[in-house]
């Protein structure tokens, strides 16, 4: 019953505030750990190098679980000390609300004509070289932002979750976190081999979840479900690396429209059709029900195991 409490109590923490400020939150603590410990790895020689990353991601993730022997503490405490620390830890490892308010805020400043921030340019990084970025880059990476995080960030942890609890999903958000800072090809192409290797293995399952999630979502959201799943089925390979695919595919089709990243990518309608404005609203109605699906379904597995358990 306490799972179900803190499931529950952690999506409402995070509809009501967002995410937590940058001094509070556990994942930019653990972003500072990772930059401190990495840095020495630079000196060492390739195979150095990969062991080095190796060892401080394995050192990273230990040091977050920690926060199994805190749960372990207050469930022996106090049954609501457990609920409510559950409730405040599980929300820092994913986050539902401020998907769609960066994806309303991005549509809002490119139809106002604005240019894009600078702290937001980094989440359009979509032409290969020097190219500009063009509203329908921008459109089309908000489309694709918001179907993959459906995965890193919601679905991926609850999975995490329902399978070993509040450290299950605190792990998943320290692998994924190491992915995002070292886990990509340039300067950490060693150092970073071992957290991108580990951040696809940890989402393989998950990310073939919310493919599916986003085709249900699209048929409670009477987008074309039907074209969803078989646009997933044939071109979820197309992107990079093995799980990112599969939500945006899914997307894509649900939505009807081309998703491209420039210089590297199309995946979706053929003949492609460019995402206009509304796909970047018609993409937070469907990121909105398919992990509403997922959380539903989330507390459908804890009642059922709560029931079979007695």
């Amino acid at each position: 019953m306490e799972l179900i409490l803190i499931l529950v109590g952690a999506v409402l923490l995070d509809l009501l505030i967002g995410e937590y400020p940058t001094s509070l939150h556990p994942t930019v603590w653990a972003g500072r750990l990772i930059d401190a410990l990495i840095k020495p790895g630079f000196q060492l020689k390739p195979i150095g190098q990969l062991v080095y990353g190796a060892l401080v991601s394995l050192l990273t993730i230990t040091i977050s679980l920690a926060v199994f022997w805190l749960m372990t503490w207050c469930k022996d405490t106090n049954r609501w000390l457990f609920v409510l620390v559950g409730i405040l830890i599980f929300k820092s490892t994913f986050c539902i609300r401020e998907q769609w308010k960066v994806a309303r805020r991005t549509k809002e400043i490119i139809q106002n004509g604005r240019p894009v921030p600078q702290n937001m340019r980094g989440l359009f990084d979509t032409v290969k070289g020097n190219g500009s970025i063009s509203n329908k880059d921008i459109i089309s990476s908000s489309v694709r932002s918001i179907a993959e995080n459906a995965s890193d960030f919601v679905v991926a942890p609850f999975f995490y979750f329902l399978i070993f609890g509040v450290p299950g999903a605190v792990a998943h958000r320290v692998i994924n976190t190491l992915d995002n800072m070292i886990g990509y090809r340039g300067k950490f192409e060693y150092l970073g081999k071992f957290a991108a290797r580990l951040d696809d293995l940890v989402n393989f399952v998950p990310a073939r979840l919310t493919g599916l999630a986003i085709v249900l979502g699209a048929k409670f959201r009477n987008l074309d479900f039907r074209k969803s799943w078989t646009t997933m089925l044939t071109q979820h390979s197309l992107t990079p690396g093995p799980n990112g695919g599969w939500p945006m595919t899914a997307a894509a089709g649900a939505l009807g429209v081309t998703l491209a990243k420039r210089g590297h990518y199309s995946i979706g309608i053929d003949p492609p059709i460019d995402p206009d404005f509304s796909a970047i609203d018609r993409a937070i109605g469907l990121f909105i029900w398919s992990v509403s699906l997922w959380i539903i379904a989330s507390i459908c597995v804890l009642t059922a195991v709560l029931f079979i358990r007695g």
